[in-house]
């Protein structure tokens, strides 16, 4: 099984580090958006509206069961899968080679971020976090 999951801890019971979580993932999703896509794309319009505007408002302001957006790091799911009975598989080093390849095709990737954590792979923004993909069987 492949899970690819946002690379955030906003899922705390406490406010302020759900808050602060949320601020620094949007932040670098929003810098990216900026550099990569045009202002005038749709496909940044809906992002940015829809997508994370909605996204923002659950995790920040509603709690409890009402919560439905419960994003966890890879860290989190590991422990998760464990308890199962699942193992995480590598993903390979020409993974990680071709990932890499993708973020040099256009100079405003430059600030892209790829590397391992673990077994998984990690995607980011200036270094923030933001994508990890991890591969699991049972």
């Amino acid at each position: 099984m492949v899970v690819g999951e946002v690379e955030g801890n906003m899922n705390s019971p406490v406010f302020i580090d759900r808050f602060v979580e949320s601020l620094f993932f949007t932040s670098a999703f929003f810098d990216c958006m900026e550099e990569c896509i045009g202002k005038d794309e749709l496909v940044r319009k809906y992002g940015e509206e829809t997508l994370f505007g909605a996204a923002s408002k659950i995790v920040v302001a509603i709690e409890g069961r009402e919560r439905i957006i419960r994003n966890m790091k890879v860290d989190v799911w590991r422990t998760y899968f464990q308890r199962f009975g699942m193992w995480e598989v590598e993903l390979s080093r020409s993974s990680l080679y071709q990932a890499e390849l993708v973020t040099k095709r256009l100079p405003s990737w430059g600030p892209c971020t790829v590397g391992m954590d673990g077994k998984s792979l990690i995607v980011g923004w200036k270094g923030t976090p933001i994508k990890s993909v991890t591969v699991w069987k049972f």
